[in-house]
């Protein structure tokens, strides 16, 4: 009796090594988190198809270790040479320059990835890494598939470049469920074909197979999906980013906080002309941020931002979502650096020589000694306050969980007052709108000395609350955060309002505000600073214009801090959100037991069909037919001839054990017969353990099948014979 082969076995090498290319391009899809745009989807796809490709003519040409590893480096430096540094090529050819740039991206590749902000700009330095760990694990995956009979190995390489292409997008917002999908299903496709292919069954045996599997692979792939959108761990907030624990590239060497010079900018006569700004078509906004501070130590208000190296294109806050774009064109003459007037939050940037961004904060900064004629455009999303905003909610964002709270010892008047003001505000927004408004109607005095600590604050709301916007910001900042809503101060200049689409900024300008992160607006600035005549400076606030109040004198009483605490936002786990982490976590518990199960009776049947003489591997099918027998229900036990479990079987499954009754005598004589049975008694032990199998299970899909196949029960009974069996061993010692 012949055994027959599925005519797709003949394709089984091609099929794997697309599946291998797939898998690398899994990988290479998550760059689109790290580049601005599609520019690097052609060299990638280049470099795992290419790979892929020199690994199978290594395989055909049978080439040893040596020959196929120079044959990659080749591979990759004529790739790399002339698919991605062809700038530096001359009349089609390389140069010292290209050796030199190859050079550094392979070994410095990775850092100069880590340096900058993603999205960063498609740039020959920054692909070579890419490209690099693409054409690894295409060309590794390959030759693997093509030459082991390891079922796990060819995904190992892919595996790790998927990994490593994670760590270089860092904590990017939002989650590749394209490049999740494509890898898990050419991973678990290679697989299966891996194991089909290796088994050494009969056409039906493997069709069948591969029928079950294919749907497995599915479900499989739609979990791991699923899982990305789901669990906390993939999460952006969540993720590891190595630019965490780098050395910024950027460095912020003036120590002096921009607060404390907002005093001596104002008083500067004659005023100093700092930059000038044009805002492109009828866009507008009241104000330009140069510097955001969001530490606060009950002294000073400082910067905890890092900087990278900034492109063309910024990250933007994920909470912006009901913004619009303002674009403007800024020059500098006589401002002090190191950091730059940006427009709202920037997200695209024309000039970015010696700039660094900060994705955290939104902040542009230089490292130039000097910046008289530095002109850039900058396009900045811009949150407006609308009637939306009485409805929001501040963000709870892990990210923003130390803005809204205070350090150090504050003042017991400050917590007070910030109740006091807010009390009969029902809403978030509300409640920030009040602080706004006291703090707007205070009188406005230049001549207090300067400061905005909790003492300085303090003293301001108990006595004749005179100050500029140096306290007034501080104040609604510390107010705000009091109240656990997350705030900073932000450093810029206000601009006159005129219908000019151009302003030049002086130092008569400088002005300090307050922010708070809302979701859905981003930073939403508040004016707590009326003008040098005491009326209210013009606000985004529709509402009208308050009018001057008096200090509180005498604090209200103050309530414990437990008090205080329980008003700040509920940042735990949302109860439905636990309800589903718990499901999926079960239902990952549960396919990683299914796997299990249905992984080890693969391997268990291969090794009993390919492994020993023939008298073993009849014996193989007749206790693979046992196990059948076993997740029917029907008793078997070691202690049983075959005769007897045939006729139990007999007694329990009617016609569909006939095969075990054939099978019986063919196992006995494996074990009693003077000599061993023949290929043609294997083949005959193996065909009637496939008929036995039909017999219980005539359709391919029925649901009892797929519970037998995760029946645990046969794996089990083996585990515990062969303990019996080694007790036994070690007792006859």
């Amino acid at each position: 009796m012949t055994v027959g082969r599925p005519a797709w076995a003949r394709w089984s090498g091609p099929v794997q090594a697309v599946l291998c290319t797939a898998a690398a391009m899994g990988g290479a899809l998550l760059y689109g988190r790290f580049f601005a745009d599609t520019g690097f989807l052609a060299p990638l796809s280049a470099a795992a198809l290419t790979g892929s490709a020199t690994a199978a003519l290594a395989g055909l040409l049978r080439w040893g270790p040596y020959r196929t590893l120079l044959l990659a480096t080749a591979g990759f430096v004529l790739l790399a040479g002339f698919g991605v540094l062809r700038g530096t090529l001359e009349h089609g050819l390389p140069t010292r320059q290209t050796a030199v740039e190859l050079a550094r991206g392979v070994f410095g590749g990775w850092t100069r990835m880590l340096a900058v902000a993603p999205p960063a700009d498609v740039r020959a330095e920054l692909l070579v890494t890419p490209v690099l760990l693409t054409w690894a694990a295409a060309f590794g995956a390959t030759t693997l598939a093509l030459r082991t009979r390891s079922v796990f190995a060819p995904v190992v390489p892919a595996l790790v470049a998927f990994v490593a292409a994670l760590l270089f997008v860092g904590r990017r917002p939002g989650i590749q469920t394209t490049a999740a999908a494509v890898f898990l299903v050419a991973a678990f496709s290679l697989v299966l074909v891996r194991t089909a292919a290796a088994a050494g069954q009969p056409r039906r045996v493997t069709t069948s197979r591969l029928g079950f599997g294919g749907p497995v692979v599915v479900v499989v792939a739609l979990l791991g999906v699923l899982g990305g959108l789901v669990l906390p761990l993939a999460s952006d907030d969540q993720r590891f980013d190595p630019r965490a624990v780098m050395s910024p590239p950027v460095r912020v060497t003036d120590a002096i906080t921009p607060l404390a010079r907002l005093k001596s900018q104002l008083r500067e006569e004659p005023p100093r002309r700092l930059f000038t700004v044009r805002f492109a078509g009828d866009a507008r906004v009241d104000r330009i941020r140069v510097a955001a501070l969001d530490e606060f130590d009950g002294v000073t208000w400082t910067q905890s931002d890092r900087y990278l190296v900034a492109g063309h294109h910024l990250p933007v806050d994920p909470a912006l979502t009901r913004s619009r774009t303002v674009s403007a064109r800024i020059t500098v003459e006589g401002l002090d650096g190191p950091f730059l007037p940006a427009v709202g939050w920037p997200v695209r940037l024309d000039n970015t020589a010696d700039v660094g961004f900060s994705s955290a904060s939104g902040v542009l900064l230089t490292t130039r000694a000097a910046l008289d004629g530095f002109t850039y455009t900058v396009a900045g999303e811009v949150a407006d306050r609308d009637a939306g905003l009485a409805g929001a909610a501040p963000s709870t964002a892990p990210e923003h969980r130390d803005h809204a709270s205070l350090s150090g010892r504050p003042s017991p008047v400050l917590t007070a007052a910030a109740r006091q003001l807010t009390a009969t505000e029902p809403t978030p927004y509300g409640k920030l709108v009040a602080i706004e408004r006291y703090l707007r109607g205070l009188p406005y005095q230049l001549d207090v000395p300067p400061g905005h600590s909790y003492a300085a604050l303090t003293t301001m709301l108990r006595g004749s609350g005179e100050g500029y916007a140096e306290q007034r910001a501080s104040a609604f900042a510390v107010l705000a955060r009091a109240l656990g809503f997350p705030a900073r101060v932000a450093v810029g200049y206000r601009l006159p309002d005129s219908g000019a689409g151009a302003h030049a900024v002086t130092t008569r300008e400088a002005h300090a505000w307050a922010e708070v992160h809302f979701a859905g607006y981003g930073w939403v600035a508040f004016e707590p600073t009326g003008t040098r005549s005491g009326a209210p400076s013009p606000a985004q606030d529709p509402a009208a214009a308050p009018q001057p109040q008096d200090p509180l004198a005498v604090p209200p009483s103050i309530a414990d801090r437990s008090e205080v605490a329980a008003r700040q936002p509920d940042r735990g786990v949302p109860v439905p959100r636990g309800v589903a982490l718990g499901a999926l976590a079960v239902a990952v518990l549960a396919l990683l037991l299914a796997t299990s199960v249905l992984t080890a009776k693969a391997v268990r049947r291969r090794r009993r069909r390919r492994t020993g003489g023939t008298a073993t591997r009849v014996l193989g099918a007749w206790r693979e037919a046992t196990d059948r027998l076993l997740e029917r229900g029907v008793p078997v036990s070691a202690a049983l001839t075959a005769t007897e479990v045939a006729e139990r079987a007999t007694g329990a499954l009617r016609v569909a054990a006939a095969p075990v009754v054939r099978l019986a005598p063919l196992a006995t004589a494996a074990v009693y017969a003077p000599e061993e049975p023949d290929e043609h008694a294997v083949e005959e032990a193996w065909e009637l353990e496939f008929r036995l199998r039909r017999e219980l299970y005539p359709r391919r899909f029925l649901p009892r099948r797929l519970a037998a196949g995760l029946d645990p029960r046969p794996l089990l009974a083996g585990w515990r014979e062969a303990r019996r069996t080694r007790r036994n061993d070690w007792g006859k010692r």
